[in-house]
């Protein structure tokens, strides 16, 4: 996602609207994730002046299908943020949040992909109350009975069982 700055730099404009999809390459983290599936992500914007830099205000959206972390279900996740930058032309350690722009091209390629990266849920539920997958069947024990038995008893403490039994 480039964007040419050279008509806001001349001065001749004093913004650049920014509107575009954003789809990730299948080198990417994100394409190579099994907790999700991405899709297209719509990302609408700004450039403006601010004296001699710029700032930049980004929105992006998207529906991503996730994978309950308890039960596996499929659900749509609705993806949004926000971006606000500062747009610098040299580079400064101590500030490590600005866009650097060289020679009146910008990237905003990483800067998008960070912001979304951060901002990923980290788990995802399809019910506060999900009830998960039985660890032994593998039930789904939202929508069905468990058939395992009920008594699960180590083999090496089997005998145990009938210590405290009187017949």
């Amino acid at each position: 996602m480039k964007y040419d700055l050279t008509q806001l730099i001349s001065q001749k404009v004093n913004e650049v609207e920014i509107d575009s999809i954003l789809e990730f390459t299948k080198d990417d983290d994100l394409s190579k994730s099994e907790s999700f599936k991405i899709a297209p992500v719509m990302v609408a914007g700004v450039v403006k002046r601010n004296g001699e830099n710029f700032s930049l205000t980004l929105n992006y959206r998207s529906k991503w299908t996730y994978y309950c972390n308890r039960c596996l279900d499929e659900l749509e996740y609705e993806l949004e943020g926000e971006i606000v930058r500062s747009i610098v032309k040299e580079r400064n350690d101590a500030e490590d949040d600005n866009v650097y722009v060289e020679s009146a091209v910008i990237d905003l390629y990483d800067v998008i992909y960070n912001d979304i990266v951060l901002n990923l849920p980290s788990q995802v539920l399809c019910d506060e109350n999900c009830k998960g997958l039985c660890p032994d069947c593998g039930a789904n024990l939202n929508t069905s009975e468990c058939t395992c038995e009920d008594e699960k008893i180590d083999p090496r403490f089997a005998k145990l069982k009938n210590l405290f039994t009187h017949d």
